[in-house]
């Protein structure tokens, strides 16, 4: 298969070899193509009867290597035996490490990548598209973005639409998945900025705000965009590619 080409600003780098400092964040790209094979022996034996439900090839290898490695990853923090991890459901069916001490973390991957964000404390969420052509990308976005948010894709550009569509999607997403309940929520009640500065603009449910928040971008290439979301303010972020299992 063929590499997944990546920004350089995501440094090679083993499972072990990074440690979280104070305040920071750590997003991993993890390529599901190449030789990643081996991060799919990882697996327990409960992660390998849900990978063999997958009808289609493709579809396996993806979730046994970006499984694989997200047990990888989070070992190498932990030091302890990626075979050794257990995982859990928090209140609202997010899996959690169950580990004292353990790192919080979310998974999301899209075509051929993955992305695994890591950190300590904080509600967290990460979110990965490939950047894609939609014929009904304005339906999409009259159903799920705000008032504000689709007024402001309508006045771009029509050659900035769909980038900008992909980051209003993602930045909502990883939001979503830092609370645990994903779609479940209505994507509609809150705004995020569209353009390259991620940033939540206002909440209209809950009790959250946007000062209570932080948003990066973490695109890991030129075909995927990708965002991370986090229940802390000054934060910061070290992006990694995870090398061949």
């Amino acid at each position: 298969m063929d590499e997944v080409p990546l920004h350089p600003t995501f440094r090679p780098e083993t499972p072990g070899g990074m440690a979280l400092a104070p305040g920071e964040l750590h997003v991993w790209a993890v390529p599901l193509c190449g030789g990643n094979d081996g991060y799919a022996t990882l697996l327990s034996a409960a992660e390998q009867e849900r990978a063999s439900r997958f009808r289609v090839a493709d579809h396996r290898r993806r979730y046994a290597i970006s499984h694989g490695a997200l047990r990888a990853i989070l070992a190498g923090y932990l030091g302890v035996d990626a075979l050794a991890l257990e995982f859990g459901t928090g209140p609202r069916g997010k899996p959690v490490l169950l580990a004292d001490g353990g790192p919080q973390f979310n998974l999301s991957h899209s075509a051929q990548l993955a992305l695994v964000a890591i950190g300590h404390g904080q509600a967290l969420g990460v979110d990965l598209e490939k950047v894609r052509h939609l014929e009904s990308l304005r339906e999409i976005a009259g159903r799920h973005f705000s008032k504000s948010e689709f007024a402001a894709l309508e006045g771009l550009p029509a050659a900035d639409r769909l980038t900008a569509f992909y980051r209003c999607w993602t930045r909502k997403e990883a939001y979503v998945k830092a609370l645990g309940t994903g779609l479940a929520s209505s994507l509609d009640v809150f705004d995020v900025s569209l353009g390259e500065t991620p940033s939540f603009v206002a909440f209209r449910a809950g009790n959250d705000a946007p000062a209570d928040w932080s948003l990066f971008d973490v695109s890991p290439g030129p075909e995927y965009v990708g965002a991370l979301a986090v229940r802390a303010r000054g934060r910061t972020v070290r992006t990694m590619a995870l090398l061949d299992g």
